[in-house]
């Protein structure tokens, strides 16, 4: 003991090396925990036995991009998700334009994600020449709403129930959506590529 007091520099390696060792505990829980939840949300989709796409890039028709999640091909349209994995205790309502996220008792403030999904729809429409779209605003287990869940949200658990309906009485896909998500598909490889080049270049 007393060596260690008389050389303070040992001390303080020895608190930084501590500290480094629970802030490292803490990092890797946390992304654990953010990989869980994204697991689970791919696992359901990829349930559902039904085409999908991921990281879609397409044109918004008003020389910009629209970003988007997921596309489903579904036998009665195109289903559009946003996703958002949200943790804490999450309470917000479909015309409340900030929500707010309280996680371990800090309160957080963010933008209704209701707002940008007309946009990803109307890009998809905008593509395709106005086949059918549908879709809402999934969220992952992270977090939980204390009031209700939003009109226009669903938590990811909920998702299958929630589009059953569009599957109708048969899974057979009408040619024309199947031209459309083939163009949907080439849109984005195209875009995702374009995007890649301009930040390379900048």
């Amino acid at each position: 003991m007393a060596f260690i007091t008389q050389n303070p520099e040992l001390v303080g390696l020895g608190l930084a090396a501590v500290l480094v060792l629970v802030v490292a505990a803490w990092y890797f829980r946390r992304r654990h925990q953010a990989t869980r939840h994204e697991r689970h949300v791919t696992k359901v989709i990829d349930s559902l036995g039904v085409p999908s796409l991921h990281n879609v890039v397409l044109p918004d028709g008003i020389d910009g991009l629209a970003f988007i999640d997921y596309l489903l091909l579904m036998p009665k349209g195109i289903v559009v998700l946003s996703l958002e994995h949200r943790e804490g205790l999450l309470f917000g309502g479909s015309s409340v334009d900030r929500w707010t996220q309280v996680i371990n008792g800090k309160t957080l403030k963010l933008d209704n994600p209701l707002y940008t999904h007309p946009h990803q729809r109307q890009a998809v429409e905008w593509n395709t020449e106005d086949i059918a779209t549908c879709g809402c605003v999934v969220f992952s287990n992270a977090g939980q709403f204390q009031k209700g869940i939003p009109s226009g949200c669903c938590m990811i658990d909920d998702l299958p129930a929630k589009i059953a309906p569009l599957l109708g009485s048969t899974s057979e896909i009408p040619k024309p959506l199947h031209e459309a998500w083939a163009h949907l598909q080439n849109l984005s490889t195209t875009s995702q590529a374009e995007l890649g080049q301009q930040r390379h270049q900048g």
